[in-house]
C-alpha cells in the first residue's frame, strides 16, 4: 500500500522520478507504458514502489490523493504502531510468482515419488527408516492410555515432537493405519512448501528484493538434496526438522533489522522460541541445529561494536527468545520426560554463552569500542566459557564429547554419515551447480557482514552447515535452505549482468516487472546452465529412496503366506538386507522396530560358508529369507549367497543347501524368498565311493528350475543327503518320490 510517507521519501531519494510520477497522474486511466513520455527504467521503479499498479487493461495510480499529498510534502507523522500493523495490498504479480514457485517446489516432491508412494491401494513409504515412526505412531494410537508424558524411552529421547505431532495428526483424521499412512506420507511436501515460503520472507527480509526471494524459492525446489528429503512418502524425521529452522532464522533477522521496541521484535521473540524449542524437541541432535545462532550472535556484537550500538540493548531480543526456547525445552523435559538432561540443557547453555558475548562485548562498547577488541574478548570468552564448562560440568561434558564422537564423528556404511565430499561427484549430485554459484555469495555476503548485520544470519547458517555437511551428509537438507538463498542472491546478480532483468534500486523491491520475451529466454537459459543438473538429479535421488513395485510385490505376497493358517505357529520375521529390513517387516507383521539383527547378521549370513549353523540360528527366529539376486558382494563359490543365487543347488565348492526352499521370485527375478525347513534326508546304496548325480525340477511363485546336487558314496555304496524341496528326484538311475510331509516334518525316505 503506497502512502505520503513512502512517496515523499522516493522522491527525497531519487528526485529525478518526480517528473515521471507527474506524468502519471496526468495520464488518463487506464494508461499503458507507450501512453507515458517516461523511460522504462523510471516506470519500473515507479510500480515497483507502488505507486503505479497493474488492472486488467493496463495500469492506474494505486490512491491518487496519498501520491499527491507525497509529491506536496504534506506527510502526517504515522505512528510505528500503524506502520507496522497495516497490511499492504499485495501485489497480485509477486503473490502469482511466488505461488508459482511453490507449486514448482510441491511439483518436484510429488511428480516422481506419487506412483511408487501408492501401489495397489496401500501406502508404500520411501526407504526404510520412516517405518520406525510408521510403526511407533500406530503403537500409539493403538494403545489409548499412552500420553505424552509415557512415550516409550527410545521415542522419548530420539524424536518426541515429531512423533507426537504425526501422532496428533492422525487422531484428527481418523486414527487408523490409512490415516497414519496419508499423514506420514504428505507431511514432507508440506514440509517442503512451508520451507519455501520461509526461504522467500527470509532472502525478502535479508535482500529487500522480491526477484532473489522468488530466485531462492526456485532453486530450493531443484536442489536434490533437498527434494529427496522432503519428497512424498520420505517421512523421515528430517523434514519435519526445516520449518523449525526456517522459523527461528527468519525471527532472528526479524529481531535484527527492527528496532527493539516494536511489536515485530516481540513477534521475533515468540518465533525464536518457538524456532528453538521445535528444534531441540523434535530431534535428539537437535543441540546442532541451534549452534549457529551461538556463532551468529558473536558476530552481530562484533557488528554492533563497530556500529556504536549496545550489544546488551540490541541482543536483549535475541536473549529473551533464546531464553523462551530453553523454557520450552525444559517444560518439555521435566513434564512429559523428553529427552536426556544433557540434551534438554543445551539452550539454556546457549544462553548463557549468548549472555557471556553480548555481556563482554558492552563492556569493550563501554570501554573502548574497537571491533578488533571486541572480536579478542568474543574468542578469550568463548574459550573460557568453555573450559568452565569442563571443569564445572565434566559429566555432561565427557556425555557430549561422546555422543559427538559416537554419532556425529562415526564412520560406516549407512549413506548419510559420510561427508558431502567423501565422494568425488556426491556433492554435485545433491546440490548441483548451484554450489557453484552459492558459494562465491557466501563469501561476498561474509565480507558485507561487517557494515550489514542482518547477512550476518544467513551467513552465520551457510557456514555452519556447510562444515556439519562435510562431516555428515545428513546436514545437506539444512544446508540447502541457504544455498538456496545465495544461488538466488547470485543469480539475480547475473542476469542482471546480461539485461535479462532491470537493475535493483533500493527500498523500490516490492513488485516485479514483466521481461520480454528475449529476457525471458535469456533467464531460462541462465537457470537451465545452473538448476539444470538439479533437475535431472531430483527425480534420480527420489527413485533412490522411493519402494519398488517389485519389492513391495514381494512383500505383499510374503504377507498372504503369513496369513495362512498353517503359518500360525511359525515365525513371521523376515530376514533381509537391513536397508530394507523395515519395510519388509512392516508388510508382513507390523513390526517394524528395529532393523538391529538384519543389520548385524545378513551379510555375514550371506558370505558364510556354514549353512547348517545357519539354519540352527535362523531357525525358530526367521519366517522368510529374501535373498537380492543382484547382491554386490562378489560371493566365494562356497558361500550361502552364491548357493541361494543357484536355488539352493550345489555349486564350484559348495555343496547344495539342505534347509533353504526357494518359494518366490519377483518378475525380473530382482528377489527371491526363502523358508527355512527342516528337510527330507534321501538314503540309498549306490556303486562304492561312487559320485551320484540327483536332480529334481522345482516350482515356486513366479519361477521353474531345477535343484542338482552330486553325492559321494561310502565304501560300503551307502549315502544320505538332506533336501529342501518336495517333488520327484532322479538319484542316479532310480526315482524317488518325496512328499511335502516329509520336508516339514525332517523324515527320512528310502531311494
Amino acid at each position: 500500500m503506497v502512502t505520503a510517507r513512502r512517496v515523499a521519501d522516493l522522491v527525497a531519494d531519487r528526485p529525478a522520478l518526480e517528473s515521471a510520477i507527474r506524468t502519471t497522474l496526468d495520464a488518463e486511466e487506464p494508461f499503458t507504458f507507450d501512453d507515458l513520455a517516461i523511460d522504462s527504467g523510471a516506470f519500473g521503479e515507479i510500480v515497483g514502489a507502488g505507486i503505479v499498479e497493474e488492472v486488467d487493461d493496463g495500469y492506474r495510480v494505486a490512491d491518487r490523493e496519498a501520491v499527491e499529498a507525497g509529491l506536496a510534502g504534506n506527510v502526517e507523522q504515522e505512528t510505528e504502531s500503524s506502520q507496522e500493523w497495516s497490511l499492504p495490498r499485495p501485489d497480485r504479480r509477486v503473490a502469482g510468482a511466488l505461488a508459482g514457485a511453490l507449486a514448482l517446489v510441491a511439483l518436484f516432491r510429488i511428480a516422481f515419488a506419487v506412483g511408487p508412494v501408492f501401489q495397489e491401494g496401500a501406502v508404500v513409504l520411501s526407504a526404510n527408516d520412516p517405518y520406525y515412526y510408521r510403526y511407533w505412531v500406530e503403537q500409539l494410537l493403538a494403545t489409548p492410555d499412552l500420553t505424552l508424558s509415557t512415550l516409550p524411552g527410545s521415542v522419548a529421547q530420539g524424536e518426541p515432537l515429531y512423533v507426537a505431532t504425526m501422532w496428533l495428526l492422525a487422531s484428527l483424521v481418523g486414527g487408523g493405519a490409512g490415516a497414519t499412512g496419508q499423514i506420514l506420507a504428505w507431511y514432507p511436501v508440506v514440509s517442503a512448501v512451508l520451507s519455501g515460503l520461509l526461504v522467500y520472507l527470509l532472502t525478502k527480509r535479508v535482500t529487500d528484493d522480491t526477484r532473489v526471494a522468488l530466485a531462492a524459492v526456485v532453486f530450493l525446489a531443484v536442489l536434490p538434496g533437498h527434494a529427496m528429503r522432503t519428497s512424498l512418502g520420505f517421512a523421515d524425521h528430517h523434514a519435519f526438522d526445516y520449518p523449525w529452522l526456517g522459523v527461528t532464522a527468519l525471527s532472528l533477522v526479524t529481531l535484527v533489522v527492527n528496532d527493539v521496541r516494536s511489536r515485530a521484535t516481540a513477534l521475533g521473540v515468540v518465533g525464536l522460541a518457538l524456532g528453538v524449542g521445535g528444534q531441540v524437541l523434535a530431534w535428539s541432535a537437535g543441540p546442532l541445529l541451534i549452534v549457529p545462532i551461538g556463532i551468529i550472535a558473536a558476530g552481530l556484537a562484533v557488528v554492533w561494536v563497530r556500529a556504536g550500538k549496545s550489544p546488551l540493548v540490541s541482543g536483549a531480543p535475541i536473549l529473551a527468545g533464546l531464553l523462551g526456547g530453553a523454557a520450552l525445552v525444559w517444560l518439555g523435559h521435566t513434564t512429559f520426560d523428553w529427552h536426556t538432561t544433557v540434551v534438554a540443557t543445551a539452550p539454556a547453555l546457549l544462553v548463557a554463552g549468548t549472555a557471556v558475548v553480548f555481556g563482554v562485548t558492552e563492556v569493550v562498547a563501554r570501554v573502548r569500542p574497537d571491533p578488533r577488541l571486541a572480536g579478542g574478548a568474543v574468542i578469550a570468552s568463548g574459550v573460557a566459557s568453555l573450559v568452565g564448562a569442563v571443569v564445572l560440568f565434566p559429566e555432561g561434558w565427557e556425555t557430549l564429547r561422546t555422543r559427538a564422537s559416537s554419532s556425529l564423528f562415526r564412520s560406516d556404511r549407512i549413506a548419510e554419515t559420510a561427508g558431502l565430499f567423501s565422494d568425488a561427484q556426491g556433492w554435485l549430485l545433491l546440490l548441483g551447480f548451484a554450489l557453484f554459484l552459492a558459494l562465491p555469495a557466501l563469501v561476498w555476503a561474509t565480507v558485507q557482514t561487517t557494515t550489514e548485520d542482518r547477512w550476518l544470519v544467513p551467513v552465520g547458517y551457510g557456514w555452519a552447515f556447510l562444515l556439519l555437511a562435510m562431516i555428515q551428509v545428513r546436514f545437506v537438507g539444512e544446508l540447502a535452505t541457504f544455498v538456496a538463498i545465495f544461488a538466488g542472491v547470485a543469480f539475480v546478480a547475473l542476469v542482471e549482468r546480461v539485461d535479462a532483468v532491470r537493475p535493483p534500486v533500493p527500498d523500490v523491491r516490492d513488485s516485479i516487472a514483466l521481461p520480454t520475451r528475449q529476457q525471458a529466454g535469456a533467464i531460462v537459459a541462465v537457470f537451465l546452465l545452473i538448476g539444470g543438473l538439479g533437475v535431472l538429479q531430483v527425480p534420480i535421488k527420489t527413485n533412490q529412496l522411493t519402494t519398488p513395485p517389485e519389492r513391495y510385490a514381494t512383500a505383499d505376497w510374503i504377507a498372504e503366506q503369513a496369513a495362512q493358517p498353517e503359518w500360525d505357529d511359525q515365525p513371521e520375521y523376515v530376514f533381509s538386507q537391513w536397508s530394507y529390513n523395515r519395510a519388509y517387516n512392516y508388510f508382513v507383521s507390523g513390526d517394524s522396530l528395529s532393523y538391529g539383527y538384519a543389520r548385524s547378521n545378513f551379510e555375514p549370513f550371506l558370505t558364510s560358508n556354514d549353512s547348517q549353523a545357519w539354519y540352527d540360528r535362523l531357525s525358530g527366529r526367521a519366517g522368510f529369507i529374501v535373498f537380492p539376486t543382484d547382491y554386490t558382494e562378489e560371493p566365494s563359490p562356497e558361500s550361502i549367497g552364491a548357493r541361494l543365487g543357484a536355488y539352493g543347488s550345489q555349486t564350484d565348492g559348495g555343496d547344495g543347501l539342505a534347509h533353504y526352499r526357494a518359494v518366490y521370485e519377483s518378475p525380473s527375478d530382482r528377489y527371491r524368498v526363502y523358508t527355512l525347513v527342516p528337510g527330507a534326508t534321501l538314503t540309498g546304496t549306490a556303486g562304492a565311493n561312487e559320485t551320484v548325480a540327483m536332480s529334481v525340477s522345482i516350482t515356486g511363485e513366479g519361477f521353474e528350475t531345477t535343484y542338482e546336487r552330486t553325492i559321494e558314496t561310502n565304501g560300503a555304496g551307502e549315502y544320505s543327503v538332506t533336501v529342501p524341496y518336495a517333488g520327484t528326484y532322479t538319484v542316479g538311475e532310480t526315482t524317488v518320490q518325496v512328499s511335502e510331509n516329509a520336508i516339514e516334518a525332517g523324515e527320512t525316505v528310502q531311494a
